[in-house]
């Protein structure tokens, strides 16, 4: 549904409202409990038409990064959402998405840019996090240390605020996030902290292209050439157009033939079943404002 749809939907839903308000007025033996179930029946109806594609959108959204890896057709998608979503609400939550897109696409001033333009009060604080997370990440590729570290302390201080439901959700994030704050005083706790959150086969190829990136800089810190080009290579050889990818051809020394690196397609055998907070689902609690919309999609996609 887009700003017109949802335009002429709200009249044609205020005009039925004040058709049947003034007809109980001149016919009172008409029953309000049939009008207020009338009224309830379109109300829920068009917040149906308005909340229930972000489901879809989301994920379409999913599927172009984690196995297309298609990150300038996703882009493309959320630019079209934004531009069309109905409310303000939802145009939040598409920017959240367009500014992940940016990011994947290895935009990543623009990313900030994108992220600092998201009216925050539209959207629950968990999205916070996820919004300074992906502002960190991009800091940290753009060897911005100030906007970095500032990032992290906004999280830090928003983790009294979320709910407990996700308080792992943001946990995970801080735990990687200080990991690479440190890497260079710890590279062992940044190895340590990459190897637990994305060295699972978890059946996304994004997954492995995020691991052997960040691997890649855990060697680089200790100049293992050799590893990090056999790191690199991998990204390389599957990353497409993946941010991972750009940057891994930026760092690569030529040690390695990046040919021998592409991954083996891999069978359902092959793929450890993850059910931590994968692919939770949306949940609107306002058609207007979506104050409460607690969609995080895919944990690792995140990061």
């Amino acid at each position: 549904m887009n700003k017109k749809q949802y335009l002429i939907a709200v009249i044609a839903v205020i005009t039925v409202d004040l058709v049947l308000i003034i007809t109980r007025i001149f016919i009172p033996y008409l029953d309000w409990t049939w009008i207020l179930i009338i009224v309830a029946s379109l109300y829920l109806f068009l917040k149906y038409k308005t909340t229930g594609p972000l489901q879809t959108f989301s994920t379409k959204f999913n599927m172009l990064v984690d196995y297309d890896l298609d990150v300038s057709t996703a882009k493309d998608l959320c630019l079209e959402r934004v531009e069309q979503a109905p409310t303000r609400s939802i145009k939040a939550f598409y920017m959240v998405y367009l500014g992940m897109a940016t990011y994947y696409n290895g935009d990543y001033e623009e990313a900030i840019r994108t992220f600092n333009q998201i009216q925050l009060k539209k959207l629950n604080n968990v999205y916070h996090v996820l919004i300074l997370s992906f502002i960190a990440y991009a800091a940290f590729e753009l060897e911005d240390m100030e906007t970095f570290n500032l990032s992290i302390e906004r999280i830090k201080n928003l983790q009294t605020t979320v709910s407990r439901k996700y308080l792992a959700f943001v946990g995970s994030y801080l735990q990687i996030l200080e990991a690479m704050q440190n890497l260079e005083e710890n590279p062992e706790h940044y190895r340590e902290v990459i190897e637990s959150q994305f060295s699972r086969n978890d059946g996304y190829t994004s997954t492995k292209l995020i691991y052997n990136y960040r691997m890649a800089i855990y060697y680089k810190t200790i100049k293992d050439e050799v590893e990090m080009d056999k790191c690199l290579a991998k990204v390389i050889a599957n990353g497409k157009e993946h941010h991972t990818a750009i940057q891994a051809r930026k760092l690569f020394k030529n040690n390695v033939n990046i040919e021998d690196y592409v991954f083996v397609e891999e069978t359902e055998e092959d793929v450890e079943i993850v059910d931590d907070q994968q692919l939770i689902d949306t949940q609107t609690e306002n058609v207007e404002d979506i104050e409460e919309v607690e969609t995080i999609q895919d944990e690792d996609l995140f990061k």
